[in-house]
């Protein structure tokens, strides 16, 4: 591939609690490549000693990076953390101090991806979702991460510089905002890893509070932690969403059944399963009562569904909000045939940013496809 001095580079990324995910175009003169990157979430500090004397290879599960902080350089390790299983970030980092290191982890896993790109020569763009909780702070965490990028950082011992950065903030619920008709009132469901997110949707945009809500607590960690403490968070969860997703169909749930046994000790197993199936059930009444209660939720012209708990969750959805729930089956099905790491899970917590991503790479969705990417205007 030879880039030319016109190369861009198009970053969407979703910096959510359960993962950091999201997509890159590469424009260049003879082509486009596309493509999906997920990493863990997790941040934490690292010692300039280790980041330079560490050689390891860049993998999608752990990232080096450094970057300016005032006159100071800092230095930390992103996703997989040696040592700590899990989701397990340190609770003294700022909302900046977690965002600028996965933006810039991810920069780096995408230049890995296209390594043929000479950052010098090309122009970045990122536009960055934020939780509906963090989206009153998205001026400053604009600023302070253009002022990274534009400064330059290391990523795994590599210096980047880029001709030229575009950075924009988005709430979460932006990309599908795309698709509901404009005149109507819509809200995106979004089950979490921590919260459920209800986001109310206007005139092809996200809004704020107090139109969106937040219920707290109410993501699926709070069905992991109710049930035991996992030793990895992460495996943990995925053997209790398997469970979950299977509750209705009992004579289907021996696999995972088998998985959480290979996590609880036997002497527990049914005494787990039960308050696994009571700690959803307890959730999900709450979660109905409060819509049942909310004036406009409960009367959405039109509801979509998204986040990684989606698929449990869809039937009762479905019967909750009756024709005004709008199926993404098709969406979904694209998404996942489209790109080979994404299965049907991945395809509901990636499909708020990959419409995103669409949009603002001059495509829409629609259920007969996408339009095609015609180039950088």
């Amino acid at each position: 591939m030879n880039f030319s001095q016109g190369a861009i580079l198009h970053l969407n990324i979703d910096t959510g609690s359960s993962s950091t995910r999201g997509f890159f175009l590469a424009d260049f003169d003879g082509g486009t490549y596309e493509g999906f990157i997920h990493q863990p979430p997790n941040v934490g500090f690292l010692m300039q000693s280790n980041y330079e004397n560490d050689k390891r290879r860049s993998t999608t599960k752990t990232s080096r990076v450094t970057f300016r902080q005032g006159s100071d350089w800092v230095f930390r390790i992103v996703g997989e953390i040696p040592g700590h299983a899990g989701t397990k970030t340190d609770p003294n980092m700022s909302k900046a101090d977690l965002l600028v290191p996965k933006v810039l982890a991810f920069v780096g896993l995408a230049l890995d991806r296209v390594p043929e790109l000479s950052p010098d020569r090309v122009k970045l763009v990122i536009n960055f979702m934020l939780p509906i909780s963090e989206w009153t702070e998205y001026a400053d965490l604009e600023s302070d991460l253009l002022s990274c990028l534009l400064g330059g950082f290391g990523y795994n011992g590599r210096h980047i510089d880029f001709a030229a950065v575009d950075a924009k903030g988005y709430m979460e619920g932006a990309g599908m905002a795309t698709i509901p008709p404009p005149d109507i009132t819509a809200y995106v469901g979004v089950c979490g890893h921590k919260d459920a997110n209800f986001i109310a949707v206007e005139d092809g945009r996200p809004l704020a509070y107090p139109k969106s809500k937040t219920f707290e607590g109410l993501g699926m960690s709070s069905i992991v932690n109710s049930v035991m403490h996992f030793t990895d968070d992460v495996q943990g969860a995925k053997a209790v969403f398997r469970f979950l997703a299977l509750m209705d169909k009992p004579n289907k749930q021996d696999q995972a059944r088998k998985e959480l046994a290979a996590l609880i000790k036997p002497h527990r197993l049914e005494q787990k399963l039960t308050q696994t199936r009571e700690g959803f059930n307890k959730n999900w009444g709450e979660i109905k009562q409060r819509i049942d209660s909310d004036r406009g939720i409960k009367q959405a012209q039109a509801f979509y569904l998204v986040g990684g708990n989606a698929p449990i969750y869809k039937s009762r959805f479905k019967a909750l909000f009756g024709s005004a729930f709008k199926p993404l089956n098709g969406a979904i099905k694209q998404l996942s045939d489209e790109f080979e790491e994404i299965n049907t899970q991945w395809a509901y917590r990636a499909i708020d940013v990959w419409m995103l991503h669409l949009h603002v790479t001059g495509r829409t969705w629609t259920p007969k496809g996408v339009k095609e990417y015609v180039g950088a205007k």
